[in-house]
């Protein structure tokens, strides 16, 4: 340890702000159980420009293909594990804390099916720089790859925590966007504004993991699709998926076996008013 990194403990060291990455310069690791997922990341990373791929299968070969080639990124799978050296969040931790490594800051992509959201929270706090759902669209590794590539998040570096900057800078494009305060003040429309709600809506209860809170978050996006006009009608259809949604949670947390006739019974009054229309 240098006399400078006494001086200075982790704990009061800043972001550290990263330099754009070339995957020209650097080999990718791809760290897969599946053979056959192994060939699909290759296909997309080759389309996204990667040109060196190095492909595990194991942890500790990966950990090996660490020290010995510094690779600019990693694509690991995110699957439940028996063998704890098999943990990805485990070795997530290992990379990050790693003092006397070259790639403790390098970016780390986790692929897996849906996770409640502590699971995500997890791998956050272990220092992932992000968690992709399978099965995964091209489109989407492909824009992800990009913007780590051309807008890298700040490194932490602290005491407590150690990884890419957990919070996402905004980087507003234009006015501000704050949905229905911006319908008052003229920014957007009433049917943009629903439209990005349920956009987001969606996206959050991808991120719980729960099938049937998936189910209504598709619900409200196909049914804001249809429509042309926002009106108080739209708005009530809108409030009842929200309603669904808190009436599931409590039901979770409860036991209720009967979850699944709340989303059942939200879908039909949903087709009738789509079809009254």
């Amino acid at each position: 340890m240098s006399a400078q990194q006494l001086i200075v403990p982790a704990a009061e060291t800043g972001p550290r702000t990263p330099v754009p990455r070339s995957w020209a310069n650097r080999p990718t690791l791809v760290l897969n159980a599946n053979s056959f997922m192994r060939t699909l990341l290759v296909n997309v990373l080759r389309e996204a420009g990667v040109r060196d791929i190095i492909l595990e299968s194991h942890a500790s070969r990966a950990i090996h293909a660490l020290h010995e080639c510094a690779p600019a990124l990693i694509v690991a799978d995110w699957t439940d594990q028996s063998d704890p050296d098999e943990d990805r969040v485990r070795l997530l931790r290992r990379i990050r804390t790693d003092e006397g490594s070259a790639c403790r800051d390098i970016p780390v992509i986790l692929l897996s099916s849906p996770r409640p959201r502590s699971d995500i929270e997890r791998a956050r706090d272990a220092g992932a720089s992000e968690y992709l759902v399978t099965p995964l669209a091209p489109i989407t590794m492909i824009n992800r790859l990009k913007a780590i590539q051309s807008d890298p998040r700040d490194f932490v570096d602290a005491s407590r925590f150690v990884g890419p900057d957990r919070r996402r800078p905004r980087r507003e494009r234009g006015p501000s966007f704050k949905r229905m305060a911006d319908v008052d003040a003229g920014l957007t429309s009433p049917m943009a504004a629903a439209r990005s709600a349920a956009q987001a809506l969606a996206h959050e209860t991808r991120l719980t993991g729960d099938p049937l809170a998936i189910r209504v978050g598709r619900s409200l996006q196909r049914f804001i699709a249809e429509q042309q006009t926002y009106t108080a009608v739209e708005e009530e259809v809108v409030e009842m998926h929200r309603a669904a949604l808190a009436q599931l949670a409590r039901m979770a947390n409860n036991g209720d076996p009967l979850r699944d006739a709340v989303v059942s019974g939200l879908e039909q009054i949903v087709d009738q008013r789509r079809h009254a229309r």
